[in-house]
C-alpha cells in the first residue's frame, strides 16, 4: 500500500511520536527529497477555534528562529481539517530518555546541556517567543551531543488555549511549571528559566523536585514549598552549578536570572572555575587551613597537625587584608621572577596556588558558600575591560587602573595567541564586577606541537545547516576554512560538499571548507486560472503547474457559488517560482441577511367580470413562503377592484424568498425574493 502524500507534498512513512496534544510522524519532503518530521495537531484541539488561531500563529512566529540549538520548523499548513508542522527530522533520542536511563548526570554533562538550550531560548526571547513548556521531552539529544529544543510556540498555544480537559485535569507539563503559570498570572521569559532549572534538578538528582499523584498538588508545591537543594540528594555537585539552579527556581520573577543570556555567562562562569583545579588540587582545598599554602598543609599533616581546624584567633578582616597583600606581592613575585630561571618561575607558580586556595578556603570555611555566589551574581559597576593578547603586566596596570586585581590561574597551548599573552580571562569582557574585584585570566604557552601533529577524525556535515556544521567543526577541534556558495537542488544553507570529507584525518585545528546550497535556479512556471474551481481542483491545478496550495480562507459572495474560488493571489498568467505557494479564497455565498423587501402585485392578470358600476370584484389571497420553507398568508381571501391597478405588500426574511398571488382562488403569479440583495422578480 502506498504512502499517504499531504498537501500534495509530505510522503507520509511512519508514526514516530504520540503526545498529549498532537502526533509525530517520520515523512519524506518530495519537493526537496529530504526526510522530516510532521506534527499533525489532534482533532479534538481543531474545534477550538482560538486554540487553532494560536497555534498556527505562534507556530509561523516559531518557523522564523534560526539557532543550532532549536529544532528548525520547515512550513505550517493547512489541508482539511487537518494541521500540521513540518519540522527538522532530529536523528536522537529526547533529554527524558537519556535521564531515565543514567540519572543521575554528571555534572559537567548538564553545564554543556544546560548552556546550549539557554542559548536557544536566548535567541527565542529576543524574538519575543517564550517557550513555557520547557521540559526534558522537548529537548533532543543528537548522536553527537548537541542539545535540540523543539515545539516553540506550540505551549504558547496550549497556555493561551484549551489547557484542560472536561475533568478540569491540567493537561500541561505540571512538574515543570514555574510558579506564576500554575497562579494563571503573567508569564514571561523568566518562566522559562525556572522550567530550565527544574530540567537542571532533574539531571543532577534523578529526581524533580515536586511530585504527587494529582497535578494540581504539584502545582501548589512550586508555588509554596521550597526546593530542596540537589547536593541533599547526591553528592558532588559543584556550589556554584547549585546555585545557578536555586536562583533559576526562585518563586518570584524578579529573583531570577535577568534573561538566558545572563543565565549561560553563569554556566560559563561555572565551567572556568571547575575547570581551574585537576583532582589533587581539589583535594589540597580540604588538607589546608586558610593562609596556609599546600606545601605547608602538607607538611602540617605530617606533624600531626589537624589542617581542617581554623585558628582560635582566626579574623574575617585580618583574612581578607592578607588576602589583598597576598595578591599584591603575588604581583611584584611575578615581575620578579622574569628576571629568573625555570626554578624561580616553578616556586612561584606555587605560590599562586597557594595564595588562590587559601582565599577560596577561607570564604568556605567563614561564609556559607550561596553568600560568594550570590555576590557574584549580584548587580556590579565596574565593567571589565577586554585583556585577550595583553602582557601580564599590560593588564595588570589596566584593572589596577579601575581598582580590580590580576590573577593568573593557569598557563594554556594556545595555537592562535603569542605566548606570554593572555589566552583568556574571567569575567568576560564587558560583564559588570565590583571594586576590588579579581579577573583570573590564563597564559598563553603558544602551540602544542604534539596536540598540532594529533590527527582526528573530521566530522561530516553534509546536510546540515551551516550554523549547525560550523558548531559541530568548532566542537571537533577544528576550524572553519572558506565558505562558498552554490546553485543546488539541496535544500537552502545546507552543506553540499566539504573539504576534506567526513571520516578522513586531519591535524588538529586544521581548517574545513564547506560548500553551501544556495537553492536551485528558480524555474519559472505560470499562474493557472483557479475562478470558480473547488478547493480540491484548485489545488490539483496548482499542483499540475509546479506550484503549491497556501493559505485558504472564505468571505461571502453574491457572485461565485458557495465552496468555490472567488480570488487568487496572483494574476492568471503571472510568472512565478516553481514551488512558491498561492493563497486562494473561497465563497461562503451570499451573507444571509434578515430584510423587509416590498412586493407589488399587479392586477392585470384578474379575468374581467364587471359589475352595474363596470367594475371586476374578486378576491385576493397573498402567500409568503420563506426561505426556511415556512408559510404564512399575508392577504387572505380579501375583496379588491381591478380598477385599483395594482397593491404593495412587505415581506421580511432571509436568503430566498417566495411569494404567491390568488385572484379567486387560483394560483395567478409567484414572485422570487432576494433578501440579501432586496431584488424581487416576477416568475409568471
Amino acid at each position: 500500500m502506498g504512502h499517504k502524500i499531504l498537501a500534495g507534498r509530505y510522503e507520509i512513512h511512519e508514526k514516530i511520536g504520540d503526545g498529549g496534544m498532537a502526533v509525530v510522524y517520520k515523512a519524506r519532503d518530495k519537493l526537496l527529497s529530504r526526510m522530516v518530521a510532521i506534527k499533525i495537531l489532534r482533532p479534538e484541539f481543531v474545534k477550538d477555534t482560538n486554540f487553532v488561531e494560536n497555534f498556527r500563529r505562534e507556530s509561523r512566529a516559531a518557523a522564523s528562529l534560526s539557532h543550532p540549538n532549536i529544532v528548525n520548523i520547515y512550513d505550517v499548513g493547512k489541508e482539511g481539517n487537518i494541521y500540521y508542522i513540518v519540522m527538522e527530522l532530529v536523528e536522537g533520542r529526547p533529554l527524558s530518555d537519556v535521564i531515565a536511563a543514567e540519572a543521575p548526570l554528571d555534572f559537567k554533562y548538564t553545564i554543556r546541556v544546560a548552556e546550549q538550550v539557554a542559548s536557544a531560548l536566548s535567541v527565542a526571547h529576543k524574538n519575543n517567543i517564550i517557550h513555557r513548556d520547557v521540559k526534558p521531552h522537548n529537548i533532543l539529544i543528537t548522536p553527537d551531543g548537541t542539545a535540540k529544543i523543539t515545539d516553540f510556540g506550540i505551549a504558547r498555544a496550549v497556555t493561551d488555549g484549551t489547557i484542560v480537559n472536561e475533568h478540569n485535569v491540567v493537561m500541561g507539563s505540571v512538574h515543570y511549571f514555574s510558579p506564576e503559570q500554575g497562579r494563571g498570572q503573567y508569564v514571561d521569559e523568566k518562566s522559562d528559566i525556572y522550567s530550565l532549572g527544574i530540567v537542571m534538578y532533574e539531571m543532577l538528582t534523578g529526581k524533580v523536585p515536586f511530585d504527587a499523584d494529582n497535578p494540581v498538588t504539584v502545582a501548589v508545591m512550586h508555588m509554596n514549598d521550597n526546593i530542596i537543594p540537589p547536593s541533599k540528594l547526591v553528592e558532588g555537585i559543584p556550589p556554584g552549578l547549585e546555585q545557578i539552579v536555586l536562583k533559576a527556581t526562585e518563586k518570584y520573577q524578579v529573583n531570577r536570572f535577568k534573561s538566558a543570556d545572563e543565565m549561560v555567562s553563569a554556566l560559563e562562569n561555572v565551567s572556568f572555575v571547575t575547570g581551574w583545579f585537576d583532582d589533587a588540587a581539589i583535594a589540597d582545598i580540604f588538607k589546608k587551613k586558610a593562609g596556609i599554602d599546600a606545601d605547608e598543609a602538607r607538611a602540617g599533616e605530617l606533624n600531626g597537625n589537624d589542617p581542617n581546624k581554623v585558628p582560635d584567633d582566626y579574623d574575617e578582616d585580618d583574612a581578607d587584608e592578607e588576602a589583598s597583600d597576598s595578591a599584591r606581592r603575588r604581583r611584584q613575585d611575578r615581575k620578579n621572577s622574569k628576571k629568573n630561571g625555570e626554578k624561580d618561575q616553578k616556586n612561584r607558580k606555587y605560590k599562586i596556588w597557594a595564595a588562590v586556595l587559601a582565599v577560596v578556603l577561607a570564604l568556605g570555611l567563614c561564609y556559607p558558600i550561596y553568600k560568594g555566589i550570590s555576590w557574584l551574581m549580584s548587580d556590579r559597576g565596574i565593567e571589565v575591560p577586554d585583556l585577550l593578547e595583553l602582557s601580564e603586566e599590560d593588564a595588570t596596570k589596566k584593572l589596577e587602573d579601575l581598582n580590580l586585581e590580576l590573577k593568573v590561574a593557569e598557563e594554556v597551548f594556545s595555537s592562535e595567541i603569542e605566548a606570554g599573552l593572555i589566552a583568556d580571562q574571567n569575567p568576560k569582557p564587558e560583564e559588570k564586577v565590583k571594586k576590588n574585584s579579581v579577573v583570573s585570566v590564563n597564559l598563553s604557552k603558544g602551540p602544542d606541537t604534539e596536540e598540532e601533529e594529533t590527527e582526528k577524525l573530521v566530522p561530516d556535515v553534509l546536510g546540515k545547516s551551516q550554523a549547525s556544521a560550523e558548531y559541530t567543526i568548532k566542537e571537533s577541534g577544528f576550524k572553519v576554512g572558506n565558505v562558498t556558495r552554490i546553485d543546488s537542488e539541496k535544500p537552502v544553507d545546507t552543506v553540499v560538499d566539504q573539504t576534506p570529507k567526513g571520516g578522513e584525518k586531519l591535524a588538529s585545528g586544521s581548517a574545513i571548507d564547506l560548500v553551501i546550497s544556495q537553492g536551485a535556479k528558480a524555474r519559472e512556471v505560470t499562474m493557472p486560472n483557479l475562478i470558480g474551481m473547488t478547493e480540491q481542483a484548485a489545488r490539483n491545478a496548482l499542483t499540475n503547474a509546479g506550484l503549491n496550495l497556501g493559505g485558504v480562507d472564505a468571505d461571502f459572495s453574491v457572485d461565485y457559488p458557495k465552496d468555490t474560488v472567488m480570488w487568487q493571489q496572483y494574476k492568471t498568467g503571472t510568472k512565478l517560482n516553481e514551488g512558491q505557494s498561492v493563497t486562494i479564497r473561497m465563497s461562503k455565498g451570499p451573507e444571509e441577511k434578515t430584510r423587509t423587501v416590498s412586493v407589488t402585485i399587479d392586477f392585470s392578470g384578474v379575468p374581467d367580470n364587471p359589475d352595474a358600476n363596470g367594475d371586476t370584484q374578486f378576491k385576493l389571497t397573498v402567500e409568503f413562503i420563506n426561505g426556511d420553507g415556512s408559510k404564512s398568508n399575508l392577504i387572505n381571501n380579501a375583496d379588491r377592484s381591478k380598477s385599483k391597478g395594482s397593491e404593495s405588500v412587505s415581506v421580511t426574511g432571509k436568503g430566498q424568498g417566495k411569494v404567491n398571488v390568488y385572484f379567486n382562488g387560483v394560483l395567478k403569479n409567484t414572485y422570487n425574493v432576494n433578501f440579501n440583495t432586496g431584488d424581487v422578480s416576477k416568475v409568471s
